[in-house]
C-alpha cells in the first residue's frame, strides 16, 4: 500500500472524501489544529507577563542571528 499526506481546501473535502471512498482508499481526516503540550502551553501563559520593554524588534533580532551565524 502507497500512503499520501494531502492538503486540500475546506470547501472541496465533500468531493475529495466521495472520491476516497470510490476507490476504496483508507483515510484519517487531520484537521490543522495546533495541539500544544502542556510545557508549551505553560511556557506561552507564562510570556504574557513579559513587558514590552523586555522584547526585541523581530528585524534586529533577525540581523543579530545572520551576523552571528554568517547566514
Amino acid at each position: 500500500m502507497i500512503s499520501y499526506n494531502v492538503s486540500i481546501p475546506e470547501n472541496k473535502q465533500s468531493f475529495f472524501q466521495e472520491f476516497l471512498e470510490m476507490i476504496g482508499a483508507d483515510y484519517q481526516k487531520e484537521s490543522d489544529d495546533l495541539k500544544l503540550t502542556k510545557e508549551q502551553k505553560q511556557i506561552l501563559l507564562q510570556q504574557e507577563n513579559i513587558s514590552i520593554d523586555d522584547c526585541k524588534d523581530a528585524n534586529d533580532f533577525y540581523k543579530e542571528v545572520k551576523k552571528k551565524y554568517d547566514l
